[in-house]
Order: structure tokens, then sequence, then C-alpha cells
């Protein structure tokens, strides 16, 4: 399994995909974290330095997770486009340990990318944050951190499980996506809210924006909810892929 691992990461270290990833994830924190003080108090919004202000310029784990649910997709479904899978297969017939390699690296992925992002919108908010006089966050910033470190490794395993049931990029990011903004976002969490929190997002948000979560669950719960799903779908593309033929 190490070296499985380590040829996954290998695959997706060469190819762009990781930096392009990266790099929006890095350049939508710089400007979150800006928008969120520069905006502070106006049309509004929170004043600057209040709980709600602070959640919301800190809380950076929307992006960083669906950046990881695509990466995620891209990493296995992309295997199934341009047929390198059956080279992966030839090396390793036994598809499961393939998959379960993939699940691995791309939940590390996931949590480092959660949790640098986390910390270079720190790193920018504290300085800026200081020089506009307030010095200590009203807010739990352990929990932040944390939220968005698991929010990124669950997103990770759900894209690399989306794409190994569907074995399709485009029709697997554009129903990832849509699952996510339009039927969860969009629709679930305004009807049907006692339903939506015990969903993949209702939890995501539970667990990067404490202290801003009435109506959904409590930020343990909610950590156990949200991993909980991504293990389920992992466990269901392992089963599924067993069983499929290889095309």
């Amino acid at each position: 399994m190490i070296t499985l691992a380590r040829i996954e990461l290998r695959k997706l270290t060469t190819t762009p995909a990781l930096y392009v990833s990266a790099g929006i994830v890095a350049l939508f924190t710089v400007l979150s974290v800006a928008a969120g003080i520069m905006l502070a108090g106006q049309q509004g919004s929170s004043p600057l330095g209040s709980e709600p202000n602070v959640t919301k310029t800190l809380s950076i784990a929307a992006l960083s997770s669906m950046v990881m649910l695509v990466l995620g997709i891209l990493a296995t479904a992309g295997e199934f486009r341009h047929r390198t899978i059956m080279w992966t297969v030839l090396a390793e017939p036994r598809r499961g340990r393939v998959l379960a390699a993939k699940l691995a690296v791309l939940g590390a992925v996931g949590a480092a990318m959660g949790a640098l992002a986390f910390g270079l919108a720190l790193a920018i908010a504290v300085p800026w944050y200081a020089a506009k006089g307030i010095h200590v966050l009203p807010v739990s910033v352990p929990a932040l951190w944390a939220g968005a470190t698991v929010a990124g490794a669950c997103y990770g395993l759900l894209g690399v499980a989306l794409g190994a049931l569907t074995r399709n990029t485009i029709a697997a990011v554009l129903g990832g996506l849509a699952w996510v903004q339009i039927v969860e976002v969009g629709l679930l969490q305004h009807f049907v809210p006692a339903l939506a929190k015990w969903l993949p997002t209702g939890a995501a948000v539970a667990i990067t924006t404490p202290g801003q979560t009435h109506g959904l669950l409590p930020w343990g719960l909610a950590t156990l909810v949200l991993t909980g799903w991504a293990l389920a779908l992992a466990l269901a593309a392992t089963r599924v892929s067993l069983r499929r033929e290889l095309r």
C-alpha cells in the first residue's frame, strides 16, 4: 500500500491539476480575507472584528473543499477518460488496493490543502486586524482550523468516490457541484433544513463556521457525520468498482 500511495502521489504531482488547484485556493483565499476586512461594516455587513465578521473572513474552507472535490474526481475519473487505468491495473490487479491508495492520497492532500489555506488566511488576517486595533479574535481559531482540515480531507475522499462511481469527469464534476450548490445549498438548506444539516454540505458548514451554526449540528457530531458520508461513499465506490469491468 505504501508503494501504491507513492505512485498515486507521483501521478498527482506530475500533472498541472494539483498546482492549478493550489493556485486557485491561494488566490481566492487572499481575495476573500481582503474582502472580509475591507468591506466590514458596509451595506449592513457585520462590524469589523465582530465574531460574524472574523468567522466569515477566515471561513475559506468552502473554497478549498470544492477544489478538492474536483481534484479527487479528476484524479480518478481522469484515469478512465485517458485510459491510463489499464496500465495501473496491469501493475496492480487488485483494484480495491488501487482505489484505497487514491483515497488515502487525496484525503491527505485535501487535509493539507484545507490546513494550509486556513493558515494563509490567518497569516494575512491577524496582522491586518492588528493594524486596525483588533488584537484578539473573538473566534475559536483551533476549531476553525480543524474544521477546514477535516472538510478538505473529506471532500477529497468524496471526489475520488464520485469519480470512481461515474468514471466520467464532466458528469461527476457537474453533478457534484450541482448537488452541493443547487440541491443542498440552494434548496434543502432553505426548505428542508432539518434534513440538510445531516447531509455533507450541512455538516461541513457546521464544522467550518463554529459559533455561526444556528440550526445545524454541534461541531463534534457534524465532524462524525461528514466523515461518515465520506467513508460510506468511498466504501460504496470500492464495492461498485470491484464488480464492474474495465472498459
